[in-house]
């Protein structure tokens, strides 16, 4: 597979994008013919009504979903051609906000954060502590997500898709628990991309 921080654009590109479900014998359509493009460092936002296709956008973007028509290309490189492996492509290059937030009960909000980098060492650890100060966690570093409200275990996810300084950040709703102050203040960490893209819904 081609290195695709081999580019200095950083482009993520989506070319007639098709996303469909099966309802029985019948075709849904989440998205359908979806075109657009993101320039590094580029902070874009999507806005649309309940159940438009937003988060499926998001999920054959990143490669969770192949399209059932359309290609996805980040750096150059065809995400969803035969052979290349969407996983270890979404590992590598892509931060990933859900709705849902996915933390691993058993682990503190620390280890949740550090979970998400690429391998854990004392420089990662130590990122993982300044994003706890960061998003308002501080001296809560060793609870579990069962200890914590709505919004910290939000901003717990969001330190996680963070802390691998990803090429693409893309954040489904990353405030829908938040109140005003804070989601000012993740809003804030978002945009500050350094050359970084992200797409928000």
């Amino acid at each position: 597979m081609t290195d695709l921080e081999s580019s200095s654009n950083g482009v993520l590109r989506a070319d007639e994008v098709t996303l469909t479900y099966q309802d029985g014998r019948n075709a849904v359509y989440a998205v359908k013919d979806v075109s657009l493009t993101i320039a590094a460092g580029e902070f874009v936002g999507i806005l649309g009504p309940s159940g438009s296709g937003k988060t499926s956008l998001l999920y054959v973007l990143s490669g969770i979903r192949p399209p059932a028509l359309g290609r996805v290309v980040l750096n150059g490189q065809l995400i969803n051609a035969p052979g290349v492996s969407r996983e270890a492509i979404r590992r590598r290059y892509f931060g990933f906000i859900f709705q849902q937030f996915f933390l691993i009960n058993y682990l503190s909000v620390l280890q949740n954060i550090v979970v998400g980098a690429a391998r854990e060492d004392a420089e990662t650890r130590a990122r993982g502590r300044a994003l706890v100060e960061r998003i308002g966690l501080a001296g809560l570093e060793r609870r579990k997500p069962y200890e914590l409200s709505a919004g910290q275990r939000q901003r717990v996810a969001i330190a996680r898709a963070l802390i691998k300084e990803p090429l693409v950040l893309l954040a489904d709703e990353p405030t829908a628990n938040l109140d005003h102050t804070a989601g000012g203040t993740v809003m804030d960490m978002l945009n500050e991309t350094r050359g970084r893209s992200a797409l928000v819904v």
